[in-house]
C-alpha cells in the first residue's frame, strides 16, 4: 500500500484527533471540583477534630459519584458512536458531540444551593460522559485505520494526548480559581466557563480537521484468504478471545480506583502517621505527587505504544502485568504509615506506567486478533469492560456502598473512607488471572 501521497492528509487527522482528545481527557480532572460544588450547593468549610471539612451542601459521595456516572455513560455510548460515525462520518459526529460536550460543562454553571442532584448527574454524568465516549473512541479507531502500519505508535500519540488533558487542564483550571488554585463557591461559575469554552474550541476545531479513513486503508486486500483474518462483531461475540480480553481491560481500567482521585490517601496512608494522612493529602506535596504520576501515565502510553509495534502486544502486556502484581503485593506486604515516600513514588509510577501502556495497547490488540475492517465496533464493544471496570472499583473502593462508604481502619489504626486493602486483594487476584489468560491467548481462527 502506498501511502506517501495521503501522509500529509493522515496527520492532518492525528493533529484534530489530539484537539479533540485533549478536550475529552479534560473530564479526568473532574476532582478538584468537587468540594466547589459542594460548597457551592451550601456547603460551609469547618474544621472539625482538628481537621478541615465541608459540612452540608451536596454530599460529598453524591457529587463523586458523578464522575463514576459519567464512567459508565462513556463506555455504553462508544456503543452509540461507531455506527453513528460510520453512517454520518466522523466530522458531523464529533462536531456534534463537541458542542453538546461543551454546553453540558456550561450547563453546569446553573447549579445551586437548590439544584437537585440529580441535575448534576445528568449534565456532569451522563451528558458529559457520553459525550467524553463519543468524542474518544470514534477519533482514536479512526486514526489508527489511517496508520495500520504504525498501530501502536499512532494509539500512543492519541491516548497520550487524552491524558494529558486531565494534566493540562487541572493546572489551567487552577490558574483560572486564582490563590493557591483550590476552587470554592466564588470561583467555580468562572473555573467552569473557561473549562467549557476551550474544550468547545478544542473539540470543534479538531472535528473540522477529520477525515474518514477509507476503507482501502483497513484493509490492503479484499480476496477470500484475507477475509478469515476479519472479524464481525457476531462473529467475535462467539470466541472465547473476546471474553478473556474484555476480563483483561476490565482489570486494566480497574486500577483508575488506585490512581485517580485517590491516590493522594492512598499515598498518605502508607507513608504517614494516622495523624497526618488529612494533612498531607492536601499539601502542595501532595499535588506535585499527583502531577508526576499523570507524567508516568503519559510517559507510558507513547512508550508502551511504540514498544508494542517493535516486540508485540502480548510481551508488552506481560511486562505490565507482572509489573502490577509485584506493586500489588508490595502494598499488600507493606503496613500501612511505614512505607518510604522514595519506595511509594517508584511503585504508583510504575502503576501509571502501566495503566498508560495498557489502555494504549489494548485497542490495538482487539485489531490484531479480529481484524481491522470491524476494529471500531469489535472494541466498543470490548470496551464496556471499562464501564464496568469502573462502577465496581467504585462500589469495592467505598465497600460495597458509594453514596455513604463505611469507615475503614487499617492496622496502623488510621481510618479511612476508601478500602483500598480490599482492591488490592481484588485487583492482585484479577492481574494474576490476567497474566494466565494472555498466556493462553491465541488468535481466532475462522471456521
Amino acid at each position: 500500500m502506498d501511502t506517501s501521497a495521503k501522509q500529509p492528509n493522515r496527520w492532518l487527522v492525528v493533529l484534530g484527533t489530539v484537539l479533540i482528545q485533549i478536550a475529552a481527557g479534560s473530564f479526568y480532572a473532574w476532582a478538584i471540583f468537587n468540594n466547589g460544588f459542594m460548597m457551592k450547593t451550601g456547603g460551609q468549610l469547618q474544621i472539625v477534630n482538628g481537621v478541615k471539612k465541608i459540612m452540608g451542601g451536596l454530599p460529598a459521595g453524591s457529587v463523586s459519584f458523578t464522575f463514576t456516572l459519567g464512567m459508565l455513560c462513556l463506555s455504553t455510548a462508544t456503543l452509540a458512536g461507531i455506527p453513528l460515525a460510520k453512517k454520518y462520518g466522523n466530522k458531523k459526529v464529533n462536531l456534534i458531540a463537541g458542542i453538546i460536550y461543551g454546553l453540558a460543562i456550561l450547563a453546569l454553571t446553573l447549579v445551586g444551593a437548590d439544584t437537585s442532584i440529580w441535575f448534576m448527574w445528568l449534565f456532569g454524568g451522563v451528558f458529559l460522559g457520553a459525550m467524553n465516549g463519543v468524542l474518544y473512541l470514534t477519533t482514536l479507531t479512526n486514526a489508527i485505520k489511517w496508520f495500520p502500519e504504525k498501530k501502536g505508535l499512532i494509539s500512543g500519540i492519541c491516548v497520550a494526548s487524552y491524558g494529558l488533558g486531565s494534566f493540562i487542564f487541572k493546572y489551567i483550571d487552577m490558574w483560572v480559581a486564582g490563590g493557591n488554585g483550590a476552587i470554592t463557591a466564588a470561583n467555580i461559575d468562572r473555573v467552569l466557563t473557561w473549562w467549557g469554552i476551550l474544550a468547545l474550541i478544542l473539540a470543534v476545531g479538531g472535528s473540522l480537521m477529520l477525515k474518514d479513513a477509507p476503507e482501502a486503508e483497513a484493509t490492503t486486500t479484499t480476496d477470500a484468504a484475507d477475509d478469515k483474518d476479519n472479524f464481525s462483531p457476531k462473529e467475535m461475540l462467539h470466541t472465547p478471545q473476546a471474553y478473556m480480553i474484555f476480563f483483561c481491560l476490565m482489570t486494566a481500567c480497574m486500577f483508575m480506583g488506585l490512581l485517580g482521585a485517590a491516590v493522594t490517601n492512598m499515598a498518605a496512608a502508607w507513608t504517614q502517621h494516622p495523624n497526618e494522612i488529612n494533612v498531607w493529602a492536601g499539601s502542595a506535596d501532595a499535588a506535585f505527587f499527583v502531577a508526576v504520576v499523570a507524567i508516568a501515565n503519559t510517559i507510558g502510553r507513547f512508550v508502551m505504544g511504540w514498544l508494542s509495534d517493535v516486540i508485540g502486544r502480548k510481551p508488552v502486556f506481560f511486562i505490565t502485568y507482572i509489573v502490577q502484581v509485584i506493586v500489588l503485593l508490595s502494598l499488600i506486604m507493606t503496613k500501612p504509615g511505614t512505607m518510604s515516600m522514595g519506595l511509594m513514588y517508584t511503585l504508583v509510577m510504575a502503576l501509571a506506567f502501566c495503566f498508560g501502556g495498557n489502555i494504549t495497547v489494548l485497542p490495538t490488540f482487539v485489531s490484531d486478533y479480529f481484524g481491522m475492517r470491524d476494529s471500531s465496533r469489535n472494541y466498543s464493544l470490548i470496551y464496556q469492560g471499562f464501564g464496568i471496570g469502573a462502577i465496581c472499583v467504585g462500589f469495592l473502593m467505598a465497600s460495597g456502598n458509594p453514596l455513604n462508604p463505611g469507615k475503614v481502619v487499617l492496622s496502623n489504626g488510621a481510618v479511612l473512607s476508601q478500602n483500598f486493602m480490599l482492591i488490592n486483594w481484588v485487583l492482585l487476584v484479577m492481574s494474576i488471572i490476567s497474566l494466565i489468560f494472555f498466556a493462553i491467548l491465541k488468535k481466532p481462527v475462522k471456521h
